[in-house]
C-alpha cells in the first residue's frame, strides 16, 4: 500500500530495545513507523526531511508500518518475513545485526553460522532461511555482491549466479554496483576514499569487495 513516505522527522524512539520506531510527520499527518536501531542512525536526525521505504503489515485487527533507510533493505526484510515462522521483529533483528551483503552471502554459502549470530535466530531458523530463500536470492534483482577474498570462493559465486560477469572493470563499473545495493553516493565516496590509497586493487571486483567491508564496519 504504501511504498515510501517522505516527511520530517518529529521523534526517534530508542526503548525499549527491540520496539524502536521513528515518527514522521508526512504533510500535517504524524506516521508512527518500526524500524531497527541501525535503521534509525541511517534514516536521518530529528527536525530532518526524509524518504522511509515502508512495508505495511496487517495482522488480525492491527495493522504495523516498517521501515527502512533503503528500498534494497526493505525487499530484504519482505524476503525475509516471507519465510515461515519469521516474524516482523525477527526480520528487523536480522537486518539490525547483519549488514545486507552479510545475509545474503550466509544464505547463497549455506552458512548457519553466521546468521546464528543475529539475536532470535537458532540453527533451525536459520537452516529454513537458507532452505526458503536460496533460490529466490540467486535470482534477486538486488543481489549483493558480497565477494570472499578467497579466490576458490568467488569461483563458487560466480557458478551460481550467472549476473555476475567479468566485465566489472572499472571504478564506475563499481561505483554503479553499490548504488544499486542501495548506498548514498557520500557513502560510496567515502568508502572508496578509504580503500583506494591501499593500492591492491586491480578490478572494481576488488573493489566492491573492500568497499562493501569498510561500509559494514562504518555502520556498526
Amino acid at each position: 500500500m504504501y511504498q515510501f513516505l517522505r516527511g520530517i522527522i518529529t521523534e526517534k524512539i530508542t526503548e525499549p530495545t527491540g520496539s524502536e520506531k521513528v515518527i514522521l510527520d508526512v504533510s500535517g499527518i504524524g506516521y508512527e513507523i518500526h524500524t531497527s536501531l541501525s535503521a534509525l542512525e541511517l534514516i536521518g536526525k530529528k527536525g530532518e526531511t526524509t524518504t522511509v521505504y515502508t512495508t505495511l503489515i496487517h495482522k488480525e485487527d492491527q495493522m504495523t508500518l516498517y521501515g527502512f533507510p533503503s528500498l534494497i533493505e526493505k525487499e530484504l526484510f519482505n524476503l525475509l518475513f516471507s519465510v515461515s515462522g519469521i516474524g516482523p521483529k525477527t526480520a528487523l533483528a536480522l537486518l539490525n545485526n547483519l549488514t545486507v551483503s552479510e545475509i545474503a552471502y550466509s544464505i547463497l554459502n549455506d552458512d548457519i553460522t553466521h546468521l546464528k549470530k543475529s539475536q532470535g535466530i537458532g540453527e533451525r531458523t536459520a537452516g529454513r532461511i537458507i532452505l526458503e530463500l536460496k533460490e529466490k536470492i540467486k535470482n534477486w534483482k538486488h543481489l549483493p555482491i558480497a565477494y570472499s577474498g578467497n579466490k576458490d570462493e568467488r569461483s563458487e559465486i560466480r557458478k551460481n549466479i550467472p549476473s555476475l560477469t567479468s566485465d566489472l572493470l572499472s571504478l564506475n563499473d563499481a561505483r554503479s554496483v553499490l548504488q544499486s545495493l542501495g548506498y548514498s553516493n557520500q557513502e560510496i565516496n567515502q568508502a572508496i576514499s578509504q580503500i583506494q590509497p591501499n593500492g591492491n586493487h586491480k578490478d572494481s571486483e576488488s573493489l566492491v569487495h573492500s568497499a562493501l567491508k569498510w561500509l559494514s564496519l562504518s555502520q556498526r
